[in-house]
């Protein structure tokens, strides 16, 4: 039971999901209960001529914009306690993986609460379904997530070989569901991704992220060699993996039975890819995971120039937004994790499109985490979430996705997980 009103009509600057819905300015008649439910879109007249208008509580809006709760499909919340770090390049890659495995949460009750800082920071961006990396083997930031607001998939991370636990199986169901996640080519073997393949849960792992990555794949050589052997998991089995093996020209190369298994899997990052890696990806049911600050956070943008984001796009490939983790998230926008400032972040640097910007943040990353993408705009029927961005100082004359790009900080979650 619920003692908010039954209807809501919300009236704002404008309204705009990916899917064309705008309106400047905009209005929403929302149903609220034990779901959410979109009954009308559109100008303020349109949405008043509705049967249900004249019994809805009024909520005016109107340095706002009103868009679809976001999704994060890649996202580390139980790193939320580590906060954000500087990155050493001098240093490299292995050394921050060092830092971040000795400080990231390993008790149970610093797991769980890193994990509601992170769920916590997420609703503060306006998001309300992610793509979680649960942590290595362990079920406590699943089980976080699960007791949270949010939709979406917990990922349990796992290294090396081996199988799936039937544990994972019988908590598939609910809001949040249980998913897999071999932590990447370099870090897990392939009996670990036949497994994970066959478990029929969500699958995900991290894919190309650095030159480094492709070197140790390609050729064993390199400085994630180097770190492989500090902790101890360097043998002749594990170097018969690599070096090229298979005839493997990058780490999506290297992949490639996965990718081209016909599985839907969720590749994270992505950063390192080539015309015939692009072609791998066409053919196949993956998405890529494309989390800007993340790229430019590492140098990716200096080692490995742009990402291919959009002629992925352009090829059909379903392309998301993610966070990654806290740690790369500049000190100034940490309050939150959000994919409204990876949309702007490429909006900036690269002019992209705000309706893609906002298709790749809502839709598409509902898509690659198996979630009802009518869930994420604004067509009759439930919603995930309703989000109202601060467009105050913006050009009253521009659309209302153009003043969502241009405007400050604010963004509040009006109606969904438990606004």
């Amino acid at each position: 039971m619920t003692d908010r009103p039954a209807f809501r009509l919300i009236s704002a600057a404008g309204v705009a999901d990916a899917t064309g819905a705008c309106a400047s300015p905009g209005a929403m008649l929302i149903e609220c209960g034990s779901a959410v439910r979109v009954l009308a879109v559109g100008t303020p007249r349109q949405v008043a001529s509705h049967p249900a208008a004249g019994s809805a509580e009024r909520v005016d809006r109107p340095d706002a914009v009103l868009i679809p709760g976001l999704v994060n499909a890649h996202t580390h919340l139980d790193l939320t306690s580590v906060g954000p770090r500087a990155y050493d390049r001098k240093n490299g890659f292995s050394a921050w993986l060092s830092m971040v495995m000795r400080h990231r949460a390993t008790d149970p009750q610093d797991i769980h609460r890193a994990v509601g800082e992170g769920v916590a920071r997420s609703l503060a961006g306006g998001v309300v379904a992610v793509g979680d990396i649960a942590g290595t083997g362990r079920l406590e930031a699943a089980e976080a997530l699960r007791a949270s607001p949010l939709l979406g998939v917990s990922f349990v991370e796992y290294f090396g070989n081996g199988g799936v636990p039937d544990g994972l199986r019988s908590m598939a169901a609910g809001r949040v569901r249980m998913g897999v996640q071999p932590h990447a080519p370099y870090s897990a073997g392939p009996d670990l991704y036949r497994a994970a393949l066959a478990s029929g849960m969500p699958l995900s792992t991290h894919l190309a992220e650095s030159m480094a990555e492709r070197e140790l794949l390609t050729r064993g050589t390199g400085p994630m060699r180097a770190f492989l052997e500090s902790i101890g998991v360097w043998s002749d089995v594990v170097a018969a993996r690599f070096g090229g093996v298979g005839g493997a020209r990058t780490a999506v190369d290297y992949l490639r039975e996965f990718i081209g298994s016909g599985e839907a899997i969720v590749l994270a990052h992505v950063n390192d890819a080539d015309d015939a890696d692009i072609e791998l990806l066409e053919k196949s049911n993956c998405s890529v995971v494309y989390c800007p600050r993340s790229h430019e956070y590492f140098g990716n943008d200096v080692d490995l120039g742009p990402h291919r984001y959009r002629e992925m796009l352009d090829a059909g490939i379903n392309v998301a937004l993610g966070t990654d983790s806290i740690i790369n998230v500049p000190s100034a926008q940490s309050h939150r994790l959000s994919t409204l400032d990876e949309m702007r972040l490429l909006r900036e640097r690269d002019g992209t499109d705000p309706g893609l910007l906002l298709r790749m943040a809502t839709v598409n990353g509902a898509r690659a985490l198996g979630l009802n993408e009518s869930l994420f705009d604004f067509s009759a029927g439930e919603i995930a979430g309703v989000a109202a961005v601060d467009v105050q100082g913006t050009d009253p004359t521009l659309d209302p996705l153009t003043r969502v790009m241009e405007a400050g900080e604010g963004i509040a979650l009006l109606a969904g997980a438990n606004a």
